[in-house]
């Protein structure tokens, strides 16, 4: 059982940081509570304390740009996410990466 528990935490981590660029790419940028109901939506459920580390050292990493924003905002000033260059170019690798390994996974099923 805790192998299994070890796998699915390795796998998650990547993937998840696969959908969230994902989903930043998407709707150009987002604020760190709208991806958790984003990724949620899909049944991809994250807690407050597993992505905001992320976004911030994607951010450090320069992956992501961070703006705050209060202009035009109900509420709290919000903190919205965007790829820089270097981010899309790293989520365009991901993509075909993953798209590989779903390929190879699929001929090992089949054969």
């Amino acid at each position: 059982m805790n192998d299994l528990l070890n796998w699915k935490t390795q796998v998650r981590k990547g993937y998840l940081e696969l959908c969230i660029l994902l989903l930043i790419q998407r709707q150009e940028r987002l604020y760190g509570f709208d991806l958790l109901e984003r990724l949620e939506k899909f049944d991809l459920p994250v807690k407050e304390g597993t992505l905001y580390p992320i976004l911030s050292r994607m951010t450090v990493e320069k992956i992501l740009s961070a703006v705050w924003e209060t202009k035009d905002i109900k509420g709290h000033p919000r903190k919205f996410y965007s790829l820089t260059k270097e981010g899309a170019k790293l989520l365009a690798e991901m993509k075909t990466e993953f798209a590989r390994m779903v390929e190879v996974y699929d001929s090992i099923l089949k054969k």
